[in-house]
């Protein structure tokens, strides 16, 4: 199993209600029908901060596959690409980490 974890900067024209409401009722949606994906998670950020000042991202996403080829051709795939486009209706810049997750809670 493969984890794509992407940080989403939320677009300056938006405020952070609507960049999380496009988020998770617009753009998730799409973003679900990748063919390949085995799990998928949204984080937004709340706005009240521990230091008082904007987090420097807005958000976070999950998303799992089976393998890299599996993650690749969901991305490739004309789901994957209509997801990717629909990323500028919300976001100003995202990064990609790839993971391979470690679960410490809950204990197994």
């Amino acid at each position: 199993m493969i984890k794509m974890v992407v940080l989403v900067k939320r677009r300056p024209d938006l405020d952070q209600r609507a960049f999380a409401d496009y988020w998770i009722k617009r753009h998730a949606p799409l973003a679900a029908q990748m063919p390949g994906m085995r799990g998928y998670r949204i984080n937004v950020a709340r706005e009240s901060q521990l230091d008082e000042g904007r987090a420097p991202w807005d958000g976070s996403a999950e998303i799992w596959f089976d393998d890299r080829a599996s993650l690749d051709a969901g991305l490739a795939s004309p789901e994957g690409r209509v997801a990717g486009d629909d990323v500028a209706n919300f976001a100003e810049r995202l990064e990609f980490l790839l993971t391979d997750e470690t679960v410490i809670l809950p204990r197994k």
